[in-house]
């Protein structure tokens, strides 16, 4: 049987690109796991997920800038709770560009409705590169640093142990902060309609 270690060997960085591309969070969070376990360096892992991620945000870009027309993405254009997200996008083009990567739920909306804005490519391109590149070590960082303190709880995992730990970690905090979040925007929510 084959084990995570030779996979993640195996695979190797082009595979914490093409899963940052498909996944994002997890995948840039558990390339920081297998940083602290030395199958990676922080660094390479960390611009692995960078272009991982650039190549999602200028696929989805160009989706929206030249595939507007088509039912899919007219559909998502279209949605209800797209609607203030697509205002805010209008009046604050830089920070939608930088921001929208932090915000969970905006990753695939906000690049089809900035390519919807008249913000040039280049432009959009170069704001969420800087973007990307800051939110890549954000989350491998966390990948590094849970990594790092669940060796020290428990000692020396196996891997696949560690990393499996290591996601339950990670799914229950993000989990925990959707709820936070989600209730505290239901309650604004609901503040503004009975106003």
């Amino acid at each position: 049987m084959i084990s995570l270690d030779q996979i993640v060997q195996t695979l190797g960085l082009p595979g914490v690109v093409i899963g940052t591309a498909i996944e994002g969070e997890g995948v840039a969070f558990l390339s920081g796991v297998f940083a602290h376990r030395h199958l990676f360096h922080f660094e390479a892992a960390a611009l692995a997920a960078t272009l991982g991620a650039i190549i999602t945000d200028n696929v989805t870009f160009a989706l929206g800038r030249f595939g507007g027309r088509w039912g899919y993405v007219q559909k998502l254009l279209a949605h209800h709770k797209v609607a203030p997200v697509r205002d805010m996008v209008h009046r604050h083009q830089t920070k939608a560009i930088l921001g929208f990567r932090f915000i969970y739920g905006l990753k695939t909306i906000a690049p089809l409705l900035i390519a919807a804005t008249p913000v040039p490519w280049l432009r959009y391109s170069a704001l969420d590169a800087i973007a990307v590149f800051v939110w890549a070590h954000l989350f491998v960082g966390l990948g590094f640093f849970v990594g790092t303190a669940i060796e020290q709880l428990f000692g020396k995992l196996r891997l696949e142990l560690h990393a499996g730990l290591a996601l339950l970690i990670f799914a229950v905090v993000a989990g925990g902060l959707w709820l936070v979040l989600g209730r505290r925007t239901r309650a604004r929510n609901r503040a503004e309609s009975t106003d």
